[in-house]
């Protein structure tokens, strides 16, 4: 009797405790549904053009984890489904942020940084990219946002997680001695 008592304190005991890490686990986390709108920047004239089909986003959280990558459809719109950790710089919201890197045939690349997600507490989170237009006779490198990093940071650590997802580069010629732009294409 003894041990059947002392069982079910043990056992019940463990169930809160771990019931409580669950619990607290979920409190610190935010989710939500990341719209991504791509589409080509803005020409002389002001003009923007029509969307961009086919370009593919990746979203990265805090600690370095890709999240999902996905293709933009026919009006240049991603959705991905992204769960993070709340963020303690905003102790009054329940939001967190992401990195979105963007690729697309005949443009460079974009990261932006320190996207919020679930700002306004809806469950959602919006992010426009506008990308530049290849020009071969220059030097193309990645465009970012929200971020006072060297360019040469911004590089390596858009090699690495281009390497890490499989993308391959764009295959077009561009200045000598430089490599093309990243596309949206998986490696096979």
């Amino acid at each position: 009797m003894n041990r059947i008592c002392i069982t079910t304190i043990l056992s019940t005991f463990i169930f809160l405790s771990y019931s409580g890490l669950t619990l607290a686990e979920k409190l610190n986390e935010v989710s939500a549904t990341l719209t991504v709108q791509v589409g080509p920047s803005a020409d002389s004239s002001g003009e923007s053009g029509q969307p961009i089909k086919g370009a593919r986003i990746i979203v990265i959280n805090s600690l370095g984890k890709v999240l999902g990558t996905e293709l933009t459809n026919s009006k240049g719109i991603a959705k991905i489904k992204v769960t993070v950790k709340k963020d303690p710089l905003f102790p009054k919201k329940q939001m967190g942020e992401v990195t979105i890197i963007t690729v697309a045939n005949g443009y460079n690349e974009q990261i932006d940084f320190s996207v919020p997600i679930n700002e306004f507490n809806d469950h959602t989170a919006r992010d426009s990219v506008s990308l530049w237009i290849v020009d071969r006779k220059r030097r193309n490198e990645p465009h970012f946002t929200n971020g006072s990093y060297h360019r040469l940071t911004v590089y390596e650590m858009l090699d690495d997680y281009a390497k890490k997802v499989g993308l391959t580069r764009q295959k077009i010629m561009v200045d000598a001695g430089a490599e093309p732009p990243w596309g949206p294409e998986l490696k096979k």
